[in-house]
C-alpha cells in the first residue's frame, strides 16, 4: 500500500512537471506571436504638426503670398483670382503633416552647405515656421529646418516642394469639358467674318422631322443661315475635332491693367460652346511666344480676369471655320412624308410634283414606323414610286459647293424650286446666277450659298425624263 502511494504521488509530481512545461511553452508562443507581427512603420519623425491650418503666408523665388481659408475655400491676400483649391490644400499640409525621414545634424555649425541660409521657401502658420533648403545628391529630399529647433533633416522633396508654388500653380486653369455628343449651343465670333451660331432646339419643325425619323437630336443654325440642319457628328470632324484640347498652358497676368498689349481688348475670336452640364466661353486675341514647335494664344476663359495661353490648335478650328463646316449642305431636306408637293420652275417649264393619298396608296405603319405609300404624280403624269425615290434623293440632296457672303442675288431667279409642306409652311429657294459654274442660292434673307449649276440642271433634266416615261 504504501508503495502504491509513492508510485500515485510520483505520477502527480511528472503531472505537475509536464503541466509547467506547456504553460512556460505556451508563453513563448504568444511571445513569439507578438514578435512577428510587424510594428507600423512611420514615414518618420512629425517635425510640423499643427493640428488645423486656416491661414499661412508662402514666399519663395515667385512672390510672397498669403491664404486664408473662409468656409471650406482658400483665398489669396491680394488676389481676387479663382484659386485651385487642392494645390492650396497641398501648401497647407506642410504645416500638418511633415515628417523627417532623418535628422542630418542637431546643431549644424554652417547652414549654408544646405541651402538653408538663403531658403528656396519659407512658409509660416500660427507661430511655425518651415524653411526649405537645397535637394540630397539622390534629388529625392530636401533640407529643411523648423522654427523650435536647431536641426537639419531631410524631409521628402516632392511634399516639401509645394512651399514652391507661385501663382500659375494655385491660380486655377481647370477648362471644363464640354461633350461633343450633346451640344446645345456653339457661336463663334471672328472678326472680319460672319456670325456662326447653332442651337439644339426641338420644337424646330426641321430638327424635329429628323429626330422623328433617325432617333437622333440634331442642331439647327440660327445665323447666318436660317433653318439648315447641322449634325452633330460632322462637327467632330470640323470645328470640334481638338475640343478635347482645349486646355490652359500658363497664367500670363492674374489681373491685366491693358487688354490690349494681348489683343483681347478687341478680341479676335469670341467662341461660346454648350452641352447639357458645362458651358466654356473662350476670348482669343494674339499670338503668344511660341515655345519649341508649339504655337499658343493669348486668351480669357469664361469671363475670368485673367490672361492665359492656350495651344493654338485647339483655337484654329473655331476661327477658320466656315459655314460649309457645319452641315450637309442641303438646299432643302425634307422626309418625302412631310412634303405635299414640290414644284421646280426654270425659264422654259414648271415641273409640279404631288403626293396623293389614294385608296390603299397612303401613309402606313410597319414595325412601329410611318411609311409613305402614296401616289407620285409629276405634272399630272403618274410615277412609280420605286423609280421616283431616286429622282427625289437626288433632289432633296442639292446642296452648296461653297459660300459668298458678298453674293448678291439680282434680277430674276434662273430656277426656283418650293416645297410644300405638310404642316402648310412653304420652303422656297431662288437661283441666281452667279458666274458660268455656280448659282448663288436665295432662301429667306440669305443669299450667299453657291450651288454648281449642272447640280440644278441633272434635276431638272431627270424631271423631264420621268414625264415622258
Amino acid at each position: 500500500m504504501k508503495k502504491k502511494l509513492m508510485l500515485l504521488g510520483a505520477a502527480v509530481a511528472v503531472l505537475a512537471v509536464l503541466l509547467g512545461v506547456y504553460a512556460f511553452m505556451s508563453g513563448r508562443g504568444e511571445e513569439s506571436s507578438e514578435e512577428e507581427t510587424p510594428a507600423l512603420e512611420l514615414p518618420g519623425e512629425n517635425i510640423a504638426d499643427l493640428d488645423e491650418v486656416k491661414q499661412f503666408t508662402v514666399e519663395n523665388s515667385k512672390g510672397r503670398y498669403t491664404f486664408s481659408k473662409k468656409g471650406n475655400s482658400w483665398q489669396a491676400e491680394g488676389y481676387r483670382n479663382q484659386l485651385d483649391q487642392s494645390a492650396v490644400d497641398k501648401m497647407a499640409s506642410v504645416f500638418t503633416a511633415l515628417y523627417s525621414e532623418e535628422t542630418v545634424e542637431e546643431e549644424p555649425k554652417d547652414i549654408s552647405k544646405y541651402g538653408l541660409d538663403k531658403p528656396e521657401a519659407t512658409g509660416s502658420s500660427d507661430g511655425l515656421t518651415v524653411k526649405i533648403g537645397g535637394l540630397t545628391s539622390d534629388n529625392k529630399f530636401r533640407y529643411v529646418q523648423v522654427s523650435g529647433s536647431n536641426a537639419v533633416y531631410m524631409a521628402d522633396a516632392a511634399f516639401c516642394d509645394s512651399l514652391n508654388f507661385g501663382l500659375d500653380d494655385f491660380i486655377d486653369k481647370t477648362v471644363a469639358k464640354v461633350s461633343t455628343d450633346s451640344i446645345q449651343e456653339l457661336e463663334i465670333k471672328v472678326k472680319g467674318k460672319e456670325d456662326i451660331y447653332v442651337k439644339y432646339d426641338p420644337d424646330n419643325p426641321i430638327a424635329r422631322d429628323y429626330a422623328e425619323a433617325n432617333g437622333l437630336a440634331t442642331l439647327v443654325m440660327i445665323r447666318p443661315v436660317e433653318n439648315m440642319l447641322v449634325y452633330p457628328y460632322s462637327l467632330e470632324n470640323t470645328v470640334l475635332r481638338n475640343l478635347n484640347n482645349m486646355n490652359i498652358a500658363d497664367l500670363i497676368d492674374p489681373a491685366p491693367s491693358d487688354l490690349s498689349k494681348y489683343g483681347l481688348a478687341e478680341p479676335r475670336a469670341e467662341i461660346m460652346i454648350r452641352d447639357e452640364e458645362n458651358k466654356i466661353t473662350v476670348k482669343a486675341g494674339d499670338m503668344a511666344p511660341q515655345k519649341g514647335i508649339t504655337e499658343y494664344i493669348y486668351v480669357q476663359v469664361n469671363d475670368r480676369p485673367e490672361v492665359f495661353t492656350m495651344d493654338y490648335r485647339s483655337i484654329e478650328p473655331f476661327i477658320s471655320a466656315s459655314i460649309a463646316d457645319f452641315s450637309e449642305k442641303f438646299i432643302s431636306l425634307y422626309q418625302r412624308s412631310k412634303v405635299n408637293a414640290i414644284e421646280i420652275k426654270d425659264s422654259t417649264d414648271v415641273y409640279r410634283i404631288e403626293f396623293r393619298s389614294e385608296g390603299e396608296n397612303t401613309f402606313v405603319q410597319e414595325d412601329g414606323v410611318k411609311r409613305d405609300r402614296r401616289n407620285t404624280y409629276i405634272n399630272d403624269v403618274p410615277i412609280d414610286r420605286d423609280t421616283f425615290t431616286d429622282f427625289y434623293e437626288q433632289l432633296a440632296a442639292i446642296g452648296f459647293d461653297n459660300y459668298d457672303m458678298n453674293a448678291k442675288a439680282e434680277g430674276t431667279p434662273v430656277v426656283t424650286i418650293t416645297f410644300e409642306l405638310a404642316d402648310g409652311s412653304k420652303d422656297v429657294a431662288e437661283y441666281f446666277n452667279y458666274n458660268s459654274d455656280f448659282y448663288v442660292v436665295r432662301k429667306g434673307s440669305n443669299t450667299s450659298m453657291l450651288v454648281n449649276k449642272q447640280t440644278v440642271t441633272k434635276v431638272i433634266n431627270e424631271a423631264r425624263k420621268l414625264i415622258n416615261k
